[in-house]
C-alpha cells in the first residue's frame, strides 16, 4: 500500500502525499496506508499532508461501498475515525496543504491537522446531502475546529471556496497554489522548532477537551450509526448521490 501514499523528506519535514486515482476517495487501504506513513515518520520530524493534482481527498469512496458486502461499510467508517486521530493525536506538527477538493471525509482528515492551509477547490462535510451520520468522534473532531459554526455547516451541507472556510475558521490561510506545499513545509519547519515534548503537551492540552467528549461517547451510539450507514433508506440516499456523481463525470 505504500504507492498509494507518495513519502518525501525535506530536512526536518516529511511529506505525505495521497495518490490514489482521481480524487484519493477514501477506502480502506488509502486509509490504512496514509495511518501507516504517519508512523513511520521520525519521532523528531514534521508532517505534511496533502493530494495528488486533482484533489486532496473527495471522500469515502461511495461506489466501493455500494460494491462491497455490508460489513465493508463498518471496517471502512472504523478506519476513517482511527485514521484521522492518528492525526489528530500525532504528537509532532501535522499541517494539511489542501491542494484541491477535501469533502467529507476528505475534510476530516484536514481539520485532524493542526494547522491547514489551503489553495484551491472546496471544503465540507455534505454528510447529510448524501444521507449518511458522522460518527460521533468525528463530530467532535470537527467541533474542535469549527466550533459554534458546526451546526450551521452541517445542516447546510455545503462545501466551500477557500476565503469562506477561512471565514470560518475551517482553513488557517489561503496560499497560491504555487506557493502552496512551500509555504506548508515553512510553517511546519516553524512549528519544528519547538522542543519535542513542548509540543506534544500544549497539543495534547489543546486537544483534551476535544478528547474527552469523544471518551465519553458511548459504544451504543456509535453502534446506531453504524447501523444506519448499513440500512436500506440511507444505502438508497447512498445510490442516489453515487448516480448524481456518475451524471456530472
Amino acid at each position: 500500500m505504500a504507492d498509494l501514499v507518495l513519502v518525501d523528506s525535506l530536512d526536518d519535514v516529511v511529506v505525505l502525499r495521497m495518490d490514489h486515482g482521481k480524487v484519493n476517495a477514501l477506502d480502506v487501504e488509502l486509509l490504512l496506508a496514509v495511518r501507516e506513513a504517519l508512523a513511520q515518520v521520525p519521532a523528531e520530524a514534521a508532517v505534511v499532508l496533502t493530494g495528488n493534482d486533482r484533489a486532496f481527498s473527495a471522500g469515502l469512496d461511495l461506489r466501493r461501498l455500494l460494491e462491497s458486502p455490508l460489513d465493508y461499510s463498518d471496517q471502512l467508517l472504523d478506519e476513517l475515525t482511527t485514521t484521522c486521530l492518528a492525526i489528530f493525536d500525532h504528537s509532532r506538527p501535522v499541517v494539511a496543504a489542501i491542494n484541491g477538493a477535501a469533502i467529507a471525509g476528505g475534510a476530516m482528515l484536514a481539520l485532524a491537522a493542526d494547522v491547514r492551509l489551503m489553495s484551491q477547490g472546496v471544503i465540507g462535510l455534505p454528510e447529510l446531502k448524501v444521507g449518511v451520520p458522522i460518527p460521533s468522534p468525528l463530530m467532535e473532531l470537527a467541533r474542535y475546529v469549527l466550533g459554534h459554526h458546526l451546526t450551521r455547516h452541517v445542516l447546510q451541507a455545503v462545501a466551500v471556496d477557500p476565503q469562506s472556510a477561512q471565514a470560518i475558521g475551517m482553513i488557517d490561510e489561503v496560499v497560491e497554489a504555487e506557493l502552496l506545499l512551500d509555504r506548508a513545509v515553512a510553517e511546519a519547519q516553524s512549528l519544528a522548532e519547538v522542543p519535542v515534548v513542548t509540543y506534544a503537551l500544549m497539543k495534547q492540552g489543546l486537544h483534551a477537551e476535544a478528547r474527552d467528549l469523544m471518551d465519553a461517547g458511548t459504544p451504543e451510539g456509535d453502534d446506531e450509526v453504524a447501523d444506519a450507514w448499513t440500512s436500506p433508506e440511507v444505502r438508497a440516499q447512498i445510490q442516489a448521490q453515487v448516480d448524481r456523481m456518475s451524471k456530472r463525470s
